[in-house]
Order: structure tokens, then sequence, then C-alpha cells
């Protein structure tokens, strides 16, 4: 008897305006990613202009908490969800 677990890895992605292309505001990654690096490089891959503005135009927030920009080995879990939000200032 096999101990590979079958249990599968889901990732919600909420995408800032500029990424949803006329498409979804929300995909769901099925790939397992370890951490918010790994993540940001399978995004360049699928998302159209991602790359471009990767540390531009926007931030993370992992389950509702924003995380420091730059920061890209914040552990991910299947069943966390993954904002993009466009990066402002002010004054």
């Amino acid at each position: 008897m096999s101990n590979v677990s079958t249990a599968s890895f889901v990732l919600t992605v909420r995408l800032a305006e500029p990424f949803r292309n006329d498409g979804p505001d929300v995909i769901e990654i099925d790939t397992p990613v370890r951490t918010l690096g790994e993540l940001t490089t399978l995004l360049e891959s699928r998302i159209a202009n991602f790359a471009a503005a990767n540390n531009e135009l926007f931030n993370f927030a992992l389950n509702g908490e924003l995380i420091l920009h730059g920061e890209k080995n914040v552990a991910l879990h299947s069943g966390d969800e993954v904002e993009l939000l466009v990066a402002f200032a002010g004054g």
C-alpha cells in the first residue's frame, strides 16, 4: 500500500485590475508552490505583462495580511488566499 498523499493543492489568487485583462478577478492555482517567490515565477508564466510590472506595480497580501515588498520566502499552503494589491503613494 502506498503512503503517497492524494490531497490536492489549491491556492486562490485575487488579481489586481491591471492583470485581469477582461478575465476573472480570481484564479485558482493547483500547481503546488511553496513560497511567494515560486508563486511569482508561476504567475509570470501565466499572466500577460505580469513580469514587466512585477516589482513596480503591486504588493501581496496573504490571508489578509500585507506582505512587505520584496519578500519572496513567505511560505504558502494549500487553502491560502493571495491577493495582488496595486501599490500607491500619497501625501
